[in-house]
C-alpha cells in the first residue's frame, strides 16, 4: 500500500510540469489534437467497462463522433454553429446505426445509452479544456484547473490511505474517506493561493481559495461517479497506461467534472 502511495504522488509530481508545458506552451490546435487523443482513449477504457456489463456500444463510431465534438469545441472559436451540431449529429447518427444493425433488437437501449454515454460523458466533458484554453488568460486558468485537481488527488491519496477512519461514500468507494477528503480540499486552497502569487491574473486570495475548495469537491464527485461506473462493470481501474493511477479516466476524473464548473464560472466572472 505504501508503494503504491508513493508510486502515485512521484507521478502525479512529475505530470505536473508535463501538463504545465502542455496548457501553457502547446500551440491551440496541437493542444486540441491532445485533447482529442486523451478522449480516444478515454472513451476506448468507458466502453471496455460497458461491454463488462454485457452491453455493446459501438465503439468506432462513438470515438469518431467524440473527436468530432471536441473539434466542434475548437470551430467554436471562430463564427459558426458551435458543439450544438456534433451534440445533434452524435445523437442521431449512434441511433440510426443501431437501428440498421444486424444486432438483435434486444439490448438495442442498453447499446445506444453506453455509446452516447461514452461520448457525451468523456469527450464533451473532456473538451471545455479546449474551451477554458481559449479564453481570457485561458493559460493561467487551465494551469490553475489541473495543478489545484492533482493538488486536490495527492492530498486525499497521502492522507486518506494511513489516516482514513470514516468512510466518505461506502456503497460505491469503499476507500475514500472523509480524512481524505479533508486533505484534498486543504491541499486544493493551499495550491489556489500558491497558483495565485506564482502565474495568476489578478485574482483575490479569497475567490483562489473558494474557486480550489470547489473545483476540488466537484472533482470528488466526478471520481466518485468514474468510481461508480467502474463498480458497476467489476473492475479495479479503467485501464493501465499511468503508473499508480490507472487509466486515462481514472487520472482524469476529476477534471470531467470540474473543467465545466470553471468555464461556466469564468464566463460568468
Amino acid at each position: 500500500m505504501k508503494n503504491n502511495l508513493y508510486i502515485r504522488i512521484i507521478t502525479g509530481i512529475l505530470f505536473l510540469p508535463i501538463f504545465y508545458f502542455v496548457a501553457w506552451k502547446m500551440p491551440t490546435a496541437y493542444f486540441t489534437a491532445l485533447v482529442m487523443a486523451a478522449a480516444a482513449v478515454g472513451q476506448y477504457e468507458f466502453y471496455r467497462m460497458a461491454q463488462a456489463r454485457g452491453f455493446h456500444p459501438n465503439r468506432a463510431l462513438g470515438v469518431v463522433l467524440g473527436a468530432l465534438v471536441v473539434m466542434e469545441f475548437y470551430h467554436h472559436l471562430s463564427p459558426g454553429p458551435g458543439p450544438i451540431l456534433s451534440v445533434t449529429a452524435s445523437t442521431i447518427m449512434v441511433l440510426v446505426a443501431r437501428l440498421f444493425s444486424p444486432r438483435p433488437v434486444d439490448g438495442a437501449i442498453e447499446d445506444i445509452a453506453s455509446t452516447l454515454l461514452g461520448i457525451f460523458y468523456v469527450a464533451f466533458l473532456f473538451a471545455f479544456q479546449v474551451s477554458i484554453r481559449a479564453g481570457m488568460h485561458g493559460k493561467q486558468w487551465l494551469v490553475f484547473l489541473y495543478f489545484v485537481i492533482w493538488a486536490s488527488d495527492i492530498g486525499a491519496y497521502s492522507i486518506g490511505i494511513p489516516f482514513g477512519k470514516h468512510r466518505l461514500y461506502e456503497k460505491v468507494s469503499p476507500k475514500k474517506s472523509i480524512e481524505g477528503l479533508i486533505g484534498a480540499l486543504a491541499a486544493a486552497a493551499a495550491m489556489a493561493l500558491l497558483c495565485r502569487s506564482w502565474f495568476m491574473p489578478p485574482v483575490g486570495g479569497g475567490e483562489a481559495i473558494a474557486l480550489g475548495l470547489v473545483l476540488a469537491s466537484v472533482g470528488t464527485v466526478g471520481d466518485l461517479t468514474e468510481s461508480l461506473f467502474k463498480r458497476a462493470a467489476g473492475v479495479k481501474d479503467s485501464g493501465g497506461i499511468i503508473p499508480g493511477h490507472g487509466g486515462i479516466l481514472d487520472r482524469m476524473d476529476s477534471m470531467l467534472f470540474a473543467a465545466p464548473v470553471l468555464y461556466f464560472y469564468l464566463g460568468m466572472r
